[in-house]
């Protein structure tokens, strides 16, 4: 179906299912990832304890994954398809979140502003080369 064209009663119901299910899925699994990292909250921990490196990688791998379903078996899926808005817009954008890394960057930003803004940098680069990766990597 286009994407430009409404969709009836059941198609939306269809969507909105897919994004609920696809993004409780993926904020699940970012959770459990994120248990696997302990950022303290305490101002004596050093600067590198806060950092949030599972985020990052998190963010890193959904853009990744994300421009290489896009790429590959997505590619011909138009937007309200409900297979490219449980994987795409639910599952991945429930997993990936560039907001949290806000939260991170205002700790750090209290401690170093420098710091703070490396790591703003190197993140949003990074998902940039990712997607990059995934857009460049040719299908076998």
């Amino acid at each position: 179906m286009p994407a430009h064209v409404t969709l009836s009663p059941k198609q939306f119901a269809v969507a909105l299912g897919a994004v609920l299910l696809g993004g409780a899925v993926g904020t699940l699994i970012r959770d459990l990832a994120l248990k696997l990292q302990h950022i303290p909250t305490s101002t004596s921990a050093s600067w590198s304890s806060q950092i949030p490196w599972v985020l990052l990688v998190i963010n890193v791998v959904g853009v990744y994954v994300a421009t290489r379903l896009l790429r590959t078996v997505l590619r011909a899926h138009d937007p309200n398809d409900p297979w490219r808005l449980l994987l795409i817009t639910g599952l991945l954008g429930g997993f990936t979140s560039y907001s949290s890394l806000v939260v991170a960057w205002a700790a750090i930003w209290h401690r170093s502003v420098l710091l703070s803004m490396v790591i703003a940098v190197g993140s949003l680069a990074s998902g940039a080369g990712a997607a990059w990766l995934g857009l460049r990597h040719r299908h076998s």
